[in-house]
């Protein structure tokens, strides 16, 4: 398990567009292993973890390769692209790109008090109620946590995890 964490926890060098999310798609797979979903986010014992993606991102069909070859939670991944207002039902992970800027309140709106982890990579995405938020730090790929968004979620992150991210507050927050 410490491995694992050291995997997660370890920066990685952030060159290429293409290579930089490759390695945000690494983190997230690797973020569920440090997060607990309620058993209600999962209709049956052999249900997907589905990871959605809502706008213009550059994953280049990485994710979809990641799925084929692993799991999460134990579950088979399942790569939804959505275009907003598609309903994020059934996500368990929602990745929002940067094309969703301008669109992110509303976005989070639909999802307050749901068990789905949003991750982002925009900067002001956590503040503003973004759970994970990746962030690029002299060349390497960090990420900041926003945890009352991940409370009122109901999802629970591991210590191990916090210890990793930088902890950022909502802006209605003091």
């Amino acid at each position: 398990m410490l491995a694992t964490l050291l995997a997660v926890g370890a920066p990685s060098r952030a060159t290429a567009g293409e290579l930089e999310y490759k390695v945000k798609a690494e983190f997230m797979e690797r973020f569920t292993r440090f997060i607990d979903w309620p058993e209600v986010s999962f209709p049956a014992p052999d249900a997907p973890f589905v990871f959605c993606t809502v706008g213009e991102s550059s994953f280049g069909g990485y994710l979809e390769r990641m799925a084929a070859e692993r799991k999460a939670k134990g579950r088979p991944i399942v790569v939804r692209h959505m275009a907003f207002p598609s309903s994020p039902e059934g996500c368990h992970l929602l990745f929002i790109a940067q094309s969703e800027q301008k669109r992110l309140e509303e976005i989070l709106s639909h999802i307050v008090g749901k068990p789905i982890l949003t991750v982002g990579d925009t900067s002001g995405f956590a503040s503003a109620g973004v759970m994970i938020n990746f962030f690029v730090e002299r060349g390497f790929v960090r990420f900041e946590i926003n945890m009352s968004a991940a409370r009122e979620a109901g999802l629970k992150f591991s210590s191990k995890l916090l210890k990793l991210g930088r902890i950022v507050t909502t802006e209605s927050e003091p």
